[in-house]
């Protein structure tokens, strides 16, 4: 899909900049030959997707909880390589929680899931401030308990 739109893209452009024939016969021939022209460089996007302000003020407590989620799983040993699986906000307050889930890419290897509290006030700095990391008890709910009985902040 991204060829097709990248393909239109530059014939749009090249046939936006090749000369067209024109009608008056005068202009047909004080024209001089059309000159080979090299299909334009596609213009790459810059590197600030333009969301920087929106990252600096809204996704500063969920990444510093991220970071700390990845920084316990990279200890954990493992015959693969864990990747992120899963985020989920349990309380958005500047008493943050989050629910995060790493799973491996070596078949047999549990999950890894995360309980990470942070404090997020305004003026917090994401360097200094501190983050509780709990892994999660891979506990199966019993029948006929709540959906969020067993989960990040509900380990009862």
């Amino acid at each position: 899909m991204k060829n097709i739109i990248t393909g239109i893209a530059v014939a749009l452009v090249v046939w936006s900049t090749v000369p067209h024939a024109q009608t008056a016969p005068e202009a047909t021939q004080a024209a001089p030959p059309p000159q080979e022209q090299s299909a334009p460089v596609a213009e790459t996007p810059p590197a600030n997707d333009g969301l920087s302000d929106l990252a600096a003020t809204t996704f500063g407590c969920p990444k510093a909880a991220l970071n700390a989620a990845a920084r316990e799983a990279v200890k954990v040993p493992s015959q693969g390589t864990y990747q992120f699986a899963y985020f989920k906000i349990i309380n958005d307050s500047h008493h943050s929680a989050y629910e995060v889930h790493f799973k491996s890419n070596y078949e047999g290897e549990k999950d890894l899931k995360y309980c990470v509290a942070v404090y997020c006030q305004q003026g917090w700095d994401p360097t200094t401030t501190k983050t509780s990391v709990k892994l999660m008890s891979d506990a199966r709910r019993p029948a006929g308990a709540a959906a969020h009985a067993v989960g990040c902040g509900h380990d009862r």
